[in-house]
């Protein structure tokens, strides 16, 4: 059981996210089917770093522009 905050927000338990791949950043979809609740991944952030650089590998990928960034590369 989860509590609905006053900005009407929940947190997803630990074990459903590990269950269904669900990390820090990722998009879920929410929908109503008949009374019930329904949330499924969506996307991850790394799903869109290949979009966004081509070519470039995703593990680290973040920590890697954000260096890029601070040295002026980008």
């Amino acid at each position: 059981m989860v509590k609905v905050t006053r900005k009407r927000q929940v947190t997803l338990p630990k074990e459903i996210c590990d269950k269904l791949g669900i990390s820090p950043g990722d998009y879920v979809r929410i929908y109503l089917e008949r009374d019930k609740i329904i949330i499924e991944k969506a996307f991850s952030l790394n799903d869109l770093g290949g979009v966004l650089n081509p070519g470039r590998p995703l593990d680290k990928l973040a920590e890697e522009l954000d260096r890029e960034r601070k040295q002026g590369k980008r």
